[in-house]
């Protein structure tokens, strides 16, 4: 399920809607976001205008937050220089850079993968992405998000022929099949319930874009369909989404 807004009223009464009001009263929540490094132009990262309304909202109910990101332990200045320090004062946001903590290993499919442990401390967690199609990179939304979910470190590989450039080289041997078990293992070990889209976005076809509306839902591979297919269908389309749905088939078979 999702559901599509201004950024107003009309984004907090979808808040209401789905769910998240009532789940993050006088509760813990985490906030996954895309910011493992600061915008440059063509590479948007996850909107600040729209992480900062939906911090106040959490707040306004009685919750508190984390905010957390592989960043290589520069977080916290990264969501500085994107203008989010206020925030970050007001309401004391916890801000934790996944590169600089445990994991536990969950076995997705024959792969292993390494979640932070403090993902299940937080009974409700957020996920808020930047949705973008850059040159030679997959659709990146809500599924890819969790690329950057995991430590740096533990996806190495001594000896590969995958550029000294990439972070995780270990993931990229197979990149559609570890995009789509990575994010199954993430729902294993510590689902997000909420996904909220919007804010400045790239498709390499046509440059930087604003989305004109605001989405917010429950369900990360129902939001990543509808958006590729309304905004980047010109593009080359995504394995991944292809092998989470005929595994989600699968499941419902059963």
């Amino acid at each position: 399920m999702f559901l599509m807004s201004s950024i107003g009223q009309g984004l907090h009464d979808n808040f209401e809607s789905i769910g998240l009001i009532s789940a993050i009263k006088s509760n813990e929540v985490l906030i996954k976001i895309n910011l493992s490094g600061v915008y440059q132009e063509n590479h948007p990262r996850t909107d600040m205008t729209l992480l900062k309304t939906v911090v106040n909202c959490i707040y306004q109910n009685g919750g508190k937050c984390a905010i957390t990101e592989a960043a290589r332990g520069c977080l916290t200045e990264n969501l500085i220089t994107s203008g989010f320090e206020t925030i970050l004062n007001r309401y004391n946001v916890e801000v934790i850079d996944v590169d600089m903590e445990k994991c536990d290993e969950v076995v997705s499919y024959g792969e292993h993968h390494y979640i932070p442990k403090y993902f299940q401390e937080y009974p409700v967690r957020i996920a808020i992405p930047a949705t973008s199609k850059r040159r030679g990179m997959l659709y990146s939304n809500n599924v890819k998000l969790f690329f950057g979910a995991v430590p740096r470190r533990m996806y190495q590989l001594d000896d590969s022929g995958v550029p000294a450039s990439v972070p995780r080289p270990k993931l990229h041997q197979n990149l559609h099949l570890s995009v789509a078990n990575l994010f199954l293992a993430i729902n294993e070990y510590s689902p997000f319930q909420f996904y909220v889209n919007g804010g400045l976005s790239y498709n390499e076809n046509i440059g930087e874009f604003t989305f004109t509306e605001t989405f917010v839902g429950d369900d990360a591979l129902e939001m990543d369909l509808h958006l590729f297919q309304n905004y980047f269908c010109d593009c080359e389309y995504p394995d991944y989404l292809d092998i989470l749905k005929a595994r989600r088939s699968s499941r419902k078979g059963k």
